[in-house]
């Protein structure tokens, strides 16, 4: 039951939470997504334009770069929101919860966008209806869905591919999900990285189609990374010395690397507060144990963390960075 919030009250628990959760998603928007957002753009603009410099090397360097600074620009909006909600004791629920973990197209959209993929599945897939009328509607249903999704991000083709090649992984994670509980196998390590792999490799491709300015620019992105040849010859061809790909320095790869390597690894800004129930948590799992000692507590410690982060971000609001979402 929602319950009203006692504002002529100040709790100083409430504005720890709410301070914590501000300054790890300010951190998230200006400081890595913001410093990533250069190197998409060359990516993009090198595509668009064509000519012998766009590589498979270069293609997989922006994928990757745009991949990054989507997840922390966008999350980091919604850790903001819920952050300054909790400030006044109102509790937003939660919105990411590590997408880039999923070992499936389906666990991705349980955990991406939570909200979106809740109105999509309330108001379009059950009203359509749903899984009731067996596997071929429930499969034509997904399809609808992620179009009709794609369409609500713009009006532009890019948006109705990327519903659709969403639509269609969906599709394909059904069939296989219904193949693989007749085989006589069970999930071993290797079988859940490469779920994984797959999974992380669907949505990069997805995502292309997402930010490219056109069709053919998205296509020519998309053709490059498929490349293993031209990918293989860019790696044993490239050195140190050169530059690397669109990132005009070194540090701005290792940034890419890293922030992935973490948000496909760590334990999320939620788990580690989750015994002070930062937001609303019903759909999503609540009892990763990774990470024991690195939980959040409102001690001296995670303060002094907190002001890092805060400050950090702050000294990064001079800059001019691109606004993602001025399509939608």
């Amino acid at each position: 039951q929602f319950k009203r919030p006692n504002f002529a009250r100040f709790e100083w628990s409430r504005f720890a939470i709410g301070l914590s959760l501000f300054s790890v998603g300010l951190f998230k928007k200006a400081v890595i997504a913001d410093s990533i957002a250069p190197s998409v753009g060359t990516a993009f603009n090198m595509a668009a334009t064509g000519g012998h410099q766009f590589t498979s090397l270069v293609a997989w360097s922006g994928a990757l770069a745009y991949t990054a600074q989507l997840y922390f620009d966008f999350s980091g909006y919604s850790d903001m929101a819920i952050g300054l909600a909790r400030l006044f004791g109102v509790k937003l629920p939660v919105n990411f919860w590590s997408p880039y973990r999923s070992k499936s197209i389906s666990e991705f959209w349980r955990r991406w966008h939570i909200t979106l993929s809740h109105f999509l599945r309330d108001y379009l897939y059950i009203p359509f209806g749903g899984n009731r009328k067996g596997a071929f509607r429930r499969h034509l249903n997904l399809m609808l869905t992620m179009l009709l999704g794609g369409l609500w991000h713009g009006a532009s083709w890019n948006f109705v591919v990327w519903g659709g090649l969403h639509g269609l992984y969906l599709v394909i994670n059904h069939v296989w999900r219904g193949v693989r509980r007749k085989l006589p196998i069970g999930e071993t390590a290797f079988e859940s990285f490469l779920a994984w792999a797959i999974t992380f490799l669907g949505v990069i491709i997805g995502w292309v189609y997402f930010r490219a300015p056109d069709l053919t620019s998205a296509t020519t992105f998309v053709s490059q990374m498929l490349s293993v040849e031209a990918l293989v010859e860019g790696l044993t061809k490239w050195t140190w010395s050169e530059r690397i790909g669109p990132f005009s320095h070194g540090w701005q790869l290792l940034l890419v690397l890293g922030s992935l390597i973490y948000a496909s690894i760590a334990s999320n800004i939620y788990e580690l507060m989750g015994k002070y129930s930062p937001a609303v948590m019903n759909a999503v799992k609540r009892n990763d144990r990774r990470l024991p000692k690195l939980r959040w507590r409102p001690t001296p410690l995670c303060c002094l963390l907190t002001s890092v982060y805060l400050l950090w971000a702050l000294v990064h609001l001079d800059r001019v960075s691109e606004f993602l979402y001025f399509q939608f």
